[in-house]
């Protein structure tokens, strides 16, 4: 239930800030993420984030043609700045780049969660940018979740420093 309804959600969707990313209802956010998305194989995989047996997060990847985008909830405010976030987005990416047939990593947050794209940022992403960057099209313009959405890219050839 957390995941759909905690004391971070304001800070990721809904009004005021959010407007335009409504908060799913628990029921909406079941449907989409579904008991398929915990199997140990397929193109969608959610991860749970466990620190001292407690859940305090997911991870989540879904390929498409060798390109995995991925996402990160941290279920609670209590559980920010300990970089639990970027140390899991590592991790999955780690499993990604060993098991994967994946070519670049991207993650979409919007511009409005500076605490987010921070945290991407330290896993090793950085600001698309197209002169130095080559990647689909679909990754910059389709199913983006924010009107303000920034396209942040990792490629897997490429060490996390």
């Amino acid at each position: 239930r957390w995941l759909a309804c905690s004391d971070a959600t304001p800070e990721m969707l809904g009004p005021p800030t959010f407007p335009d990313a409504p908060v799913p209802t628990y029921e909406e956010f079941c449907d989409d993420y579904n008991d398929e998305a915990f199997l140990d194989h397929g193109d969608f995989r959610l991860f749970l984030i466990v620190v001292d047996q407690e859940e305090i997060g997911a991870v989540s990847y879904f390929i498409r043609n060798q390109v995995a985008e991925l996402d990160l909830w941290i279920a609670s405010k209590h559980n920010w700045n300990k970089g639990y976030g970027s140390s899991a987005l590592i991790t999955a990416i780690g499993k990604l780049k060993r098991e994967e047939k994946v070519d670049i990593l991207i993650i979409r947050p919007s511009a409005r969660n500076k605490r987010a794209v921070a945290a991407y940022q330290k896993a090793g992403f950085e600001h698309y940018n197209s002169d130095k960057h080559d990647i689909p099209q679909w990754c910059l313009t389709e199913n983006l979740d924010y009107e303000d959405a920034v396209v942040l890219v990792q490629f897997v050839n490429v060490p996390i420093s």
